[in-house]
């Protein structure tokens, strides 16, 4: 595996905390791995790990454009009220080229990387941790990195492999000694993600202690990831090849998700998942796996971008009722918000009107021809009369290890109905439409209008789309015959956006990236 190397202008050894979003595979200077002052003592290595879940939390806005924003279901143009601009859709879905590329420096990723590549390495040769808090610290690290490179194989396929942090002692005398190519296949990217989950997982030695109220990584996380890097790999393609491992890789997923399922329980109703309103739905509630932690006073959520302006005009406007919104219906004048990104109405009609999901995930506006769609969730609570978003961020929660083990059963030709029911009898309270066993693609609609429904704004969606199928087992991102929301057009001048394109500077600055862009992207 090849090193990676650091900015001198953003590292020292008394900043390992720092902002990352300036890395790039360059250099680090030489005392930032021999400090005489830290990695000393079990305190400091545990702050270095709240350090790294920092860093987690810096890095999610990015995570979220990758597996949010590309999923079709964002408004282009202007807001609701037109006294906005918004930011995503069509520059991330309809516009994304070489030279627009939505994400640059591979999403800013490799520097949380390289954070723990050097933890990995001072907390392997840490003889002053016992060895059940070494065995921990590193099932915690393993994770992470695996989690960051799922997410970079999901955007670009092949990525440089990075899992050792480099002293620069010496001038380099090669590009090979300062830069890093790509991995040579998919299935070479595949094969670290899949080895750091079983490291992480053995590493865990059965301890299922969640620490930080469920914001930092856990043996329950771990599994999350390898039911949904295995599920992935029985369905998506890799290398441009089938999969050849469906049933043992389906296997294995159900095995971790039914691991971690008996350890959790579903809240009564949904919206107490995001409320701050009871102590059943505080932060770490017993639905949650792992969640990005935004705490009052400490950092709040981008979500504040998601709602009106307190200056935009809502006279006339009504809710879904007919009742008027008033001036100032989610209390967000204290706040200073302005709507930014705005979901499009055509996902909230999915919703049945039983389903409590939609008003607890969007408040409805509509005014003559106007219908519209403000984010609820992530409200945040008013702290001395000022609306704070520090709603935490949920990576996993269990309705999620739910629908996957549905979708996992429904590939093995089993059935579902018992995981959807469950998640659409606590959508609806009572009276839930009942699932009816059919066909695998029927099957899959169904989850997948599930999870659609579920996890608006947790970071899902553009990888339902790529992993989950139609009757021939092609990505559903193409289906523009169903009323799935956003799709891309089922042409060949669209399949290379399954991958993001490598942004010009990053091909530019690496000579080992050279004529090595992702196909169909080159000339365009």
């Amino acid at each position: 595996m090849k090193k990676i190397f650091i900015s001198l202008a953003i590292i020292s050894s008394s900043l390992f905390f720092a902002s990352c979003d300036k890395m790039d595979l360059d250099l680090a200077p030489e005392d930032y791995f021999s400090s005489n002052t830290f990695w000393k003592n079990t305190d400091q290595v545990n702050g270095a790990m709240v350090g790294l879940h920092t860093q987690l939390r810096n890095a999610q806005n990015n995570l979220f454009l990758l597996g949010e924003i590309r999923g079709g279901t964002f408004r282009d143009g202007t807001s609701f009220t037109g006294t906005a601009s918004l930011n995503y859709a069509s520059q991330v879905i309809q516009d994304i080229r070489e030279n627009n590329p939505g994400m640059s420096k591979w999403a800013n990723l490799y520097g949380q990387i390289f954070h723990i590549n050097n933890f990995i390495f001072q907390v392997e040769k840490a003889d002053y941790l016992t060895p059940e808090k070494k065995s921990y610290f590193l099932g915690q690290a393993y994770g992470l990195r695996a989690f960051y490179y799922f997410h970079l194989y999901r955007t670009y396929g092949r990525v440089p492999l990075i899992t050792e942090a480099k002293v620069a002692i010496s001038t380099p005398t090669s590009a090979e000694e300062v830069f890093a190519g790509r991995s040579k296949t998919e299935k070479e990217t595949l094969d670290l993600i899949k080895a750091d989950i079983d490291k992480s997982i053995g590493s865990f030695n059965n301890d299922y202690t969640t620490l930080f109220q469920k914001a930092q990584w856990s043996l329950a996380a771990s599994h999350m990831l390898k039911a949904e890097v295995y599920l992935w790999t029985a369905k998506v393609k890799t290398d441009n090849q089938a999969p050849t491992n469906t049933t043992a890789d389906l296997q294995t997923a159900i095995s971790s998700l039914e691991t971690i399922i008996p350890k959790y329980n579903l809240l009564p109703k949904f919206n107490e998942i995001f409320s701050t309103a009871s102590v059943a739905a505080s932060k770490g509630n017993n639905e949650v796996i792992f969640a990005v932690r935004y705490q009052q006073g400490e950092a709040a959520s981008a979500f504040s971008a998601f709602l009106y302006a307190p200056t935009d005009d809502l006279s006339g406007y009504v809710d879904d009722k007919g009742v008027a919104v008033g001036k100032d219906p989610l209390q967000v004048a204290s706040s200073g918000t302005l709507l930014r990104n705005e979901y499009k109405f055509a996902l909230y009609e999915l919703y049945d009107k039983e389903d409590q999901r939609a008003n607890a995930t969007f408040m409805n506006f509509n005014k003559g021809n106007v219908h519209a769609v403000v984010l609820r969730k992530y409200l945040g609570t008013i702290v001395e009369g000022i609306r704070n978003y520090s709603d935490d961020f949920p990576i996993y929660r269990l309705a999620d290890a739910y629908l996957l083990l549905a979708e996992a059963k429904n590939k093995l030709g089993q059935d579902p109905t018992q995981e959807i029911m469950t998640i659409r009898n606590r959508a609806y309270g009572t009276n839930a439409p009942l699932f009816v066993n059919g066909s695998f693609e029927a099957n899959e609609l169904a989850i997948f209008y599930e999870r659609t429904k579920e996890f608006v704004a947790e970071g899902k969606r553009w990888y339902d789309l790529r992993r989950m199928q139609d009757a021939s087992g092609n990505p559903l991102v193409f289906r523009q015959d169903l009323p799935l929301v956003g799709v891309l057009p089922n042409s060949d001048a669209q399949r290379h956006k399954l991958l993001w394109p490598i942004d010009k500077e990053t091909l530019a600055a690496d000579p080992l990236l050279t004529n090595d862009q992702n196909p169909g992207y080159p000339g365009t």
